[in-house]
């Protein structure tokens, strides 16, 4: 018996739709199964950091080291670029970004900076050499020029360090500090510590 025929039959019809409904059950638990992993997976939002040239992205909870690094860069340069004239608008920018965990000692050491910038009437400037991300860490290494009233500009060596957390795609700063020198990244503590030996 050829297809064409059988398929005309009684028995044809019947075999074909009891096909046709394991097809559909088979469908419905693909459906399903898709609709539990697509609310399960987060959104990713890919985007252009201006500070770098490659793609960079960021999700509910994480994102990518292009991302931090170019977040990195963008804070070190509003941090390390201040005058009296600029002291408040830097206080207003950074303090939506902090984590609530440094939110108030990030903040009461700007206002001490920011009183000691206004009276002295300081200057400060940074210029980034490097962007180093090492274990979630970014350090941005520069150079820092301070200029007073009645001084010439002086340089010196600063790193920028930062942590960040990703909480419903806003980054927020939760660990920041400056320092003089080199950024301390695990190679560089480990060459010191072998000194001190």
């Amino acid at each position: 018996m050829k297809w064409k025929q059988f398929l005309r039959t009684w028995e044809g019809v019947r075999l074909e739709n009891i096909w046709i409904r394991g097809f559909v059950v088979g469908l419905m638990i693909i459906i399903l199964a898709l609709t539990f992993l697509l609310t399960r997976k987060d959104t990713v939002v890919v985007v252009q950091p201006f500070t770098l040239s490659e793609e960079a992205w960021v999700s509910t909870k994480r994102s990518s080291q292009s991302y931090q690094e170019a977040w990195g860069m963008a804070l070190a340069q509003l941090i390390g670029n201040v005058n009296p004239s600029t002291v408040e608008f830097l206080r207003e920018r950074l303090g939506p970004l902090l984590s609530t965990r440094i939110y108030q000692d990030v903040m009461d050491t700007l206002e001490v900076q920011a009183q000691d910038i206004k009276k002295d009437r300081v200057t400060m400037r940074f210029e980034p050499r490097t962007v180093i991300y090492e274990n979630g860490t970014v350090f941005v290494e520069g150079v820092s020029y301070v200029r007073g009233v009645s001084s010439k500009e002086k340089g010196t060596n600063r790193v920028y360090e930062f942590r960040f957390n990703v909480s419903d795609y806003r980054l927020e700063v939760d660990y920041l500090t400056t320092y003089a020198g080199r950024a301390r990244t695990k190679e560089v503590r480990q060459r010191e510590n072998e000194r001190r030996r």
